[in-house]
């Protein structure tokens, strides 16, 4: 499973310590509170609105350096959009890699 680098962090910040700390607070308060509606709209079968919130959440799996993981949600964003749930185990587990990663920042 691909893991979260936080070295990218470094190299999109370019080295500027400000920029580099508010990407680690986008990914740290936002993907929890974006995991939580995604997780509600799943559980309702909402699978548009969960697409929404997939191609947020994918955006952050991208500033992490996840590029596999990347690919996989956009994958899976498309698959909601028309009303499958193709690749979601794959997608779940990408996102409690993350969530494991965000407890330790």
């Amino acid at each position: 499973m691909e893991q979260p680098n936080i070295e990218y962090f470094e190299k999109l910040s370019n080295n500027n310590v400000s920029f580099k700390q508010k990407l680690i607070d986008i990914v740290k308060y936002e993907f929890p509170l974006e995991l939580s509606d995604y997780e509600s709209f799943i559980k309702k079968e909402n699978l548009k609105e969960a697409s929404e919130i997939v191609h947020k959440l994918k955006h952050k799996i991208g500033v992490l350096g996840m590029t596999n993981s990347y690919v996989l949600a956009e994958t899976f964003e498309h698959s909601l959009r028309d009303g499958g749930t193709e690749n979601q185990a794959e997608f779940e587990s990408v996102l409690e890699t993350v969530k494991v990663f965000i407890d330790q920042l």
